[in-house]
């Protein structure tokens, strides 16, 4: 019966619009660590993520985190993540002042850039039997730091090709008889989110793999917090010694925050070492 409710559960989870993702990535991560004391620990890892139906590494991260475990089932944490994110080539309308009539296109070329995250969290655990129900709040502000990259502008839509002799641009199926190309400048800027997530474990006896699923959803607190993206996780832990742990996971991500801005499925594989 509790296998049923949690193959229920994770099916649930995993039906949640996924069909409308227009990406495939694989995110791994490496971690270490270490218990100071019996509520004290340090951790530091670093991950990488390739995304764009994997042709692009989208980020190189690095961060340092500390844990406080004040009771079985309640927890406190703090970090810092240092991040290197590739922006993919973007294509979007420009409209005239009046919001409404269509111009042209902007399309930006790709570009690296680094952002500063500090990250706040208090988690808590229930037991339920052999299942463990959890809970993560977690405030998460990110720095970016200014950078540029160039703007391509198509102008002046030509909508009857019949006896026209002078330059033709073509993108997104219309032509065009203006290109310029600048450089666009993307300032610093910073974001605030409230990042909620819930999920369930299950602990199956005498087996070493801990199967678990959870939900998450990104609040943007300077914009009243409008739900901005959704994410779920399937995936399972394999505890291969005290020491070891390899984490593996189906990720399905919706919607756009200061992480990424697209839907996308990713393969997650995730490797810890305690000490």
């Amino acid at each position: 019966m509790k296998r049923t409710l949690l193959l229920t559960a994770i099916v649930a989870f995993a039906g949640l619009n996924t069909a409308q993702a227009d990406d495939f990535g694989l995110w791994g991560d490496l971690a270490v660590q270490k218990n100071i004391t019996k509520s004290f620990s340090v951790d530091a890892g670093i991950d990488l993520r390739a995304e764009n139906k994997l042709k692009d590494f989208t980020r190189i991260g690095a961060g340092v985190g500390l844990g406080f475990k004040a009771t079985k089932w309640l927890s406190f944490g703090a970090g810092y993540t240092f991040l290197h994110d590739y922006n993919l080539s973007e294509t979007k309308p420009s409209y005239k002042k009046d919001g409404t009539t269509f111009r042209g296109y902007n399309v930006d070329d790709a570009y690296w850039r680094n952002k500063h995250r500090a990250t706040f969290d208090v988690s808590g655990a229930i037991p339920v039997g052999r299942f463990t129900i959890t809970v993560r709040e977690r405030y998460q502000y990110t720095h970016y730091v200014a950078t540029s990259t160039q703007r391509t502008k198509y102008r002046s839509e030509i909508t009857d090709l019949d006896g026209w002799t002078g330059d033709v641009y073509t993108i997104g199926g219309r032509h065009f008889s203006s290109m310029e190309q600048e450089k666009d400048a993307k300032g610093a800027k910073d974001k605030h989110y409230l990042r909620s997530r819930f999920g369930l474990e299950y602990n199956i006896r005498h087996c070493a793999w801990t199967p678990y699923a959870t939900y998450e959803f990104s609040n943007d607190l300077s914009h009243q917090l409008h739900l901005d993206k959704q994410r779920l996780t399937v995936g399972a832990e394999w505890k291969i010694t005290k020491q070891h742990r390899l984490d593996l996971a189906y990720v399905y991500s919706n919607g756009a925050d200061d992480d990424n801005n697209s839907d996308c499925h990713a393969l997650s594989i995730g490797y810890k070492f305690k000490f």
